[in-house]
């Protein structure tokens, strides 16, 4: 019974993880498709005799080559599913995923893709009364895993009207939560992201550095 047990638990969480995360083709991963879903930022880590191996495919993996299965929180405090498989196993497990090509670098977007950021600037920024002409703030702020935002600054180019400057700072703290995906366990950690937000004067068309209204 308790084998059984372990045998359906590892099929159901190894479908969950390849639909989440990304489907194989021969040796080629294919990332998910965005806009990313709140389901696509769940992430399973897998350990095998305590050691995380990228792009492993469970589907095709012999459950009766599992010892023993465990969830726990990895040294990072990840969720984390800890298995026990033989050395031979485990250098198996090792040749075949080397064969897997796997982007591994984190991706953070804007809830319902990145293109709708620039909508979002656009409905939410409010021009200060009186501005003129045209100028791009950057602003950094850092992002944490579970999407938050938090510590907006005028990172280049801070406007010489503050009114500006504030505005941008304002505008990035009513940003919505991101959707951050992390692929590697040591990287699941807060980082910066550096947004530029664009003050053009209301009525007025710029052509190449001209104006015109």
């Amino acid at each position: 019974m308790k084998k059984l047990f372990l045998i359906s638990l590892v099929i159901v969480l190894a479908c969950v993880a390849r639909a989440q995360n990304y489907c194989v083709n021969d040796t080629i991963v294919r990332e998910i498709q965005f806009p990313l879903t709140e389901r696509d930022t769940e992430t399973v880590f897998y350990y095998f005799n305590n050691e995380w191996i990228a792009g492993v495919d469970l589907d095709k993996m012999p459950t009766d080559s599992i010892q023993k299965m465990e969830v726990k929180n990895d040294e990072y405090g990840n969720r984390s599913l800890f298995l026990t498989v033989s050395p031979e196993t485990l250098a198996q497990i090792k040749a075949e995923a080397g064969k897997i090509l796997v982007n591994l670098d984190t991706r953070c977007e804007f809830p319902g893709g990145n293109g709708k950021l620039k909508e979002w600037i656009d409905e939410n920024i409010r021009i200060p009364e009186g501005f003129k002409g045209s100028e791009l703030v950057l602003v950094k702020f850092t992002v944490h895993p579970d999407g938050s935002i938090s510590d907006p600054t005028i990172f280049r180019r801070p406007s010489k009207n503050e009114a500006v400057n504030q505005e941008a700072l304002r505008l990035v703290k009513a940003l919505p939560k991101f959707r951050v995906k992390y692929y590697v366990p040591h990287l699941k950690k807060s980082f910066s992201y550096y947004l530029p937000i664009k003050f053009k004067e209301p009525g007025a068309i710029f052509i190449r550095g001209d104006e015109s209204k």
